[in-house]
């Protein structure tokens, strides 16, 4: 009878407990939350113990909108949580946090709190599945000595071209990439993919596959990279929203918001993203409706080759500008910016390439540092040679029509200077200069040769350009000086240099070690340049001295480097907050933690990094960004900063899919 009793007494008190607690997902109290109509919010606390989980994302989305939305937040110390400002929809929220299994998805309404509950990864590998793509590169071992390449003297020079090149199209450490074990595998893959090749050359085809195998051998037998830290700090205070855009096959390289020289314009606008798929494409996010539109751009000629279901990294891109015509092209959009009257410029093709298409007035437009006949012919002689596949074009956003401008040069990334010139990188042989203002918009063919100017540099000895690939491309907000960088990872050619218009004269500012492979560039106000460097760098040039500086970009370093080597991470490219678009404060440095899932945030006044991470869908791979000012009164919902997934291969991430994220930055976790 007393057994009885016994048991019938713990099965009351287990009934009480039961009911005592809230469920998942159930509502609850929380001390300190303050929850409006229009979010939602709780806590996350671990299934074993109840502890409540800090620094782990919720994420809570809904297909209630015209496309798939997101919003990301992160908790505080206590586990709490709040996702402001959420569309009208039904949500369900999720967890996910390192050392963590993610969580199952729990039905929520806005206006309303829960409580999430989520698990221990039961093992470190499955813990490790949602590592950043960087950390599962630092399991690599670099070669040595025999194993390099004659044309590298040192690891850390083949690390810098491996950071590209292996990192350029996609974050290498995604799943895709670690699956392989064997050098026969490595070759199966490379044969497949032509657009690796000029990257494995440089490298050492055998050498890349050799360390290739080791390193997903080794992930195979079950070793794991270190765990990332969670966010802290300022990084808990980061809202991300995100919404699906694109095509499943679309690469979106980047995207545009506002003027760079004005952020304050465009408010609470749409936003541009250019694919170069689908022969050539402009989506449009409207981020107040939530819809996105696609548009075909209209080149100016398409015949020739022209195709609109062209695949860029599978077609014959590599010909486009070496072998005369085309056997298919197409549009092909990349680095929109936006002007002050309402158009989306794009360096973009608009005609077939190659020397046979090549405008008869090319040689016109020409500038060198002397303007010497002889130096003219040589220019023109090496630029026709080849002739040149991209070129510009705009979207007017007024009219909804596109327009098409031809150059001599070639185009890659643009940037507006303050004179409403565009300069461009000119993809390799010179550095492009177009003035818009001498553009007669009703008569582009008639005035786009007087309006433009293709900057070279000769070398008279040897009757060739001078060394350095123009990549990025930066305008001094002080002097108006234009910059480029080359993107090398062996002298002469890795530096950055200079264009001064007002007397057209270059100079050039090598790298010293460790920094290689400069990529991405810009200016804080002060007038000083700031480049994102393929060895895993951040780097700043005091314009007066000359002198550089250079700090590690935050993450974990290859297998048995040191301080001569950077991190893993590839930062395709940079922004400088000019303005204080994103609320950090005025010259705040944003690099693109492109093999990170990340933005990596950097304070010039005290030299420190935070690392503001997009944890899904992953891999998170982005190229540029862009800052705008919605309101300057509304405080952070007033400020944030604009990306986009830019891979080309969307249907490896989580989703399947792209995504065009804004990232804001409250003062707190749970700031509404």
């Amino acid at each position: 009878m007393r057994t009885v009793t016994r048991k019938l007494t713990w099965v009351l008190l287990a009934a009480l407990c039961v009911a005592a607690r809230p469920a998942v997902g159930g509502p609850q109290n929380v001390p300190g939350l303050k929850v409006d109509k229009t979010s939602i919010g709780g806590t996350v606390a671990n299934t074993n113990g109840g502890k409540p989980e800090a620094g782990v994302w919720v994420i809570a989305e809904t297909k209630s909108l015209p496309v798939p939305f997101r919003k990301i937040v992160v908790t505080d110390d206590q586990g709490r949580f709040l996702v402001p400002d959420l569309p009208d929809g039904a949500y369900e929220l999720w967890v996910r946090g390192y050392g963590l299994k993610d969580s199952e998805p729990v039905k929520a309404a806005r206006g309303g709190t829960v409580k999430l509950q989520i698990a221990n990864a039961a093992t470190p590998q499955e813990a490790a599945k949602i590592y950043p793509a960087s950390y599962w590169t630092s399991l690599i071992q670099p070669p040595t000595g025999s194993d390099l390449p004659a044309r590298y003297k040192t690891t850390e020079e083949w690390l810098g071209d491996q950071r590209n090149g292996c990192n350029h199209c996609h974050e290498l450490g995604m799943v895709a990439t670690r699956r392989y074990t064997t050098v026969e595998d490595w070759d199966a893959v490379f044969g497949r993919a032509k657009a690796m090749h000029q990257e494995l050359n440089f490298l050492g085809k055998n050498t890349v596959e050799k360390v290739l195998a080791d390193w997903g051998a080794r992930i195979a037998a079950g070793e794991v990279p270190p765990a990332p830290p969670r966010p802290t700090g300022i990084e808990r205070n980061v809202v991300v929203s995100q919404w699906d855009w694109g095509a499943p096959e679309s690469f979106i390289h980047d995207m545009v918001s506002t003027d760079k020289r004005n952020p304050t314009m465009y408010a609470y606008g749409k936003v541009y993203g250019g694919d170069r798929t689908g022969g050539g494409r402009l989506w449009i996010l409207d981020p107040v409706k939530n819809t996105v539109q696609g548009l075909n751009l209209e080149p100016r000629d398409k015949s020739h080759g022209f195709s609109l279901t062209k695949d860029y990294y599978h077609g014959a891109e590599e010909e486009q500008a070496y072998t005369g015509e085309d056997k298919e092209w197409m549009d092909s959009p990349h680095n929109p910016m936006m002007d002050e009257n309402g158009r989306v410029w794009m360096t973009e093709q608009i005609r077939a390439g190659g020397k046979q298409y090549y405008p008869a007035w090319a040689k016109s437009t020409i500038a060198t540092e002397t303007n010497n006949p002889e130096e003219i012919d040589i220019a023109y002689n090496l630029l026709s040679k080849n002739g040149n596949n991209m070129e510009l074009g705009y979207y007017d956003t007024k009219t909804n029509k596109f327009v098409t401008v031809d150059t001599a040069y070639n185009t890659h990334h643009l940037q507006f200077d303050w004179q409403d010139r565009i300069w461009t990188d000119g993809g390799g042989s010179a550095m492009g200069e177009m003035d818009t203002k001498k553009l007669d918009l009703n008569n582009i063919q008639g005035t786009e040769q007087a309006a433009q100017k293709t900057w070279m540099r000769i070398d008279m000895d040897t009757k060739k350009m001078i060394p350095g690939t123009g990549y990025g491309v930066a305008i001094s907000p002080v002097d108006g000086t234009v910059w480029e960088t080359s993107p090398q990872a062996l002298a002469p050619a890795n530096k950055v240099y200079m264009l001064d218009p007002k007397t057209g004269k270059f100079k050039d500012y090598p790298l010293p070690a460790p920094g290689r492979f400069p990529h991405g560039i810009d200016f804080s106000t002060d007038g000083n340049v700031w480049v994102s460097l393929g060895s895993g760098h951040l780097a700043r040039l005091d314009v007066k001295t000359g002198q550089w500086k250079f700090w590690e970009n935050p993450g974990v370093k290859f297998k048995g480097t040191g301080n001569e080597t950077g991190t893993t991470d590839f930062p395709y490219f940079l922004w400088v907050d000019q303005f204080n678009a994103s609320g950090l404060g005025k010259d705040t440095v944003i690099v693109t933690g492109t093999a990170s899932d990340a933005m990596f945030i950097f304070d010039p006044k005290t030299e420190k990094f935070s690392v503001f991470r997009v944890p899904y869908p992953l891999p998170f791979y982005t190229r540029g960004l862009d800052g705008r000012i919605d309101d300057p009164n509304a405080g952070w919902k007033g400020r944030g900063l604009w990306m986009t997934y830019s891979s080309y291969m969307p249907k490896f991430t989580e989703t399947r899919k792209g995504s065009i994220n804004h990232m804001q930055i409250r003062p707190n976790p749970l700031a509404n």
